[in-house]
């Protein structure tokens, strides 16, 4: 079983449907708690200092997460001592959103044998201290996201879209999916899927969409990725890269990934570049169906909806389901779909915006005081949260339509 050992899996959790506190993408029922609930304790375990585990350990990856192929295969996320939990985890919820099906998609609709493809192809996710230094990876047969390259949603790298730690989290991790998983020099569960990658990668450097030759050194570093067959990995992950606003907000040029490619927004690219456009809705979601919590250290407001004059909405306007960390109290707002929310312990404003939105309390109803002013709600509980525009509130025994609060 690629040398890891089955009896470990299961025992250490994190499979690959549902049932995980990262994946909300699937349908769960609504007469127990919510998936949000469950506790995480389980997720980031030691290094075994044995068999298969062992280069790792001794390379100071002491901890790891893992995400279960519906095979029974792991494919394991090691991380050094510098990389929060917060981070491990954050890495092992990207994963499992490259791998949540997306119904109605051409090569997404059912990802499990890209999974079991990654499981049996051994493929792991290493997250190294520092910051990446090109030569200077550690000498194991992973892929590399590093602890400078993975800003926490709500932490201040993100919030203040800072470019000097870029989020890497996607490439990285889009990059292993698509080695191990698609398949380029491994073999994968979706050729046809690949050809049509590189072919879009082909043509998208012939005709200026991507690999645009912003400074010295990008054509001869598009001769390496040739050399290498990876210019589908790296044109289709600038694609992803803009397509869930990471590169809305910089400014100092135009385009995304440093002006390699052509577009900056999701909007820019159904102009400029339809065909990659075309090429990954076929295998992911528009929007992130996976929990995206928040750092503990966030102390401002947080909202879904996008506006020109918050940036970093450019990244938030994509998530679908949002918890807060920490005890500050803050206020969080939804978007325009149907939400659920999670607040903290301390004093929050959760406001649903648009759509049918759910918030999420892990006790039963019984440990709450409720009470309605008009259209406002506040709940005593879990600090003292007040409730806007919300039309479901989901207790640990089941969900309540608020007119029955």
């Amino acid at each position: 079983m690629v040398g890891w050992l089955v009896s470990l899996l299961w025992s250490c959790g994190g499979g690959f449907g549902s049932g995980d506190p990262t994946d909300l993408s699937g349908d769960f029922d609504p007469r127990v708690p919510h998936p949000s609930c469950l506790e995480d304790s389980g997720l980031v375990l030691e290094t075994p200092s044995t068999g298969s585990f062992m280069p790792y350990k001794r390379k100071g990856f002491g901890r790891y997460a893992q995400v279960v192929a519906p095979s029974g295969g792991v494919i394991p996320v090691f991380a050094q001592e510098q990389v929060s939990d917060a981070k491990l985890l954050r890495a092992r919820s990207l994963l499992k959103f490259f791998l949540t099906n997306v119904p109605g998609s051409t090569w997404g609709a059912d990802k499990s044998a890209v999974a079991n493809a990654m499981a049996e192809n051994e493929a792991v996710l290493m997250m190294p201290n520092g910051a990446h230094e090109e030569g200077n990876e550690p000498n194991l047969p992973a892929q590399p996201l590093y602890d400078a390259e993975m800003p926490l949603e709500g932490s201040d790298w993100f919030m203040n879209n800072d470019f000097e730690h870029r989020d890497a989290g996607f490439e990285e991790i889009f990059h292993l999916v698509h080695d191990a998983g698609v398949g380029t020099y491994m073999q994968g569960a979706l050729p046809e899927y690949q050809a049509d990658l590189d072919a879009e990668a082909r043509a998208a450097i012939a005709d200026g969409r991507w690999g645009r030759e912003v400074e010295p050194g990008v054509q001869e570093w598009i001769a390496e990725l040739d050399r290498e067959d990876s210019l589908a990995q790296e044109y289709i992950a600038s694609v992803i890269d803009s397509y869930y606003g990471l590169w809305g907000s910089w400014d100092e040029a135009d385009g995304g990934m440093w002006g390699v490619y052509i577009a900056k927004t999701r909007e820019e690219m159904t102009t400029l570049d339809p065909a990659g456009l075309a090429l990954l809705e076929q295998f992911l979601p528009a929007y992130i169906p996976t929990e995206v919590r928040l750092d503990s250290s966030l102390d401002q407001d947080f909202t879904l909806t996008f506006s020109e004059s918050t940036p970093y909405t450019h990244k938030s306007r994509y998530f679908l389901h949002v918890t807060l960390t920490g005890s500050a109290g803050v206020a969080l707002t939804g978007n325009d779909l149907d939400n659920h929310l999670r607040g903290n312990a301390g004093d929050n404003v959760l406001d649903g915006g648009e759509g049918e939105d759910t918030v999420i309390y892990c006790q039963p109803k019984a440990a709450y005081e409720v009470e309605r002013s008009g259209d406002e709600i506040r709940v005593e509980g879990d600090g003292g949260d007040v409730l806007h525009r919300i039309e479901w509130v989901h207790f640990s025994d089941g969900r309540v339509a608020v007119e029955d609060l």
